[in-house]
């Protein structure tokens, strides 16, 4: 199981296989995300982060939205309290069968 490391700082995670079910292209997906870096990445996830506030991740929020993904379903936003000690991480699971994709 690949993991990718998320910001408990207002951080996003977006499913690779949303932006091509949803026809998003690379140059639409950093548009949206245009001054947030990438964190990390796997074959199955994109991790941005940080984000600058709540309010700057409700709008990129609006942006993804924008694009045709849907939040929870495509993405989600990781906000968090973490010591400084502590690295959290994300990994993809396979929906079950009848939910989730």
């Amino acid at each position: 199981m690949s993991m990718v490391k998320v910001t408990s700082e207002y951080g996003l995670v977006i499913r690779r296989r949303a932006l091509q079910e949803r026809g998003v292209s690379q140059a639409g997906l950093q548009t949206a995300m245009e001054g947030v870096n990438l964190l990390d990445e796997n074959e199955d996830l994109i991790s941005f982060g940080p984000c600058f506030g709540q309010e700057t991740l409700d709008v990129l929020i609006c942006r993804l939205s924008a694009l045709g993904l849907s939040y929870f379903d495509d993405f989600v936003e990781v906000v968090a309290d973490y010591p400084s000690w502590c690295q959290p991480a994300m990994s993809y699971a396979q929906p079950m069968k009848g939910g989730g994709e």
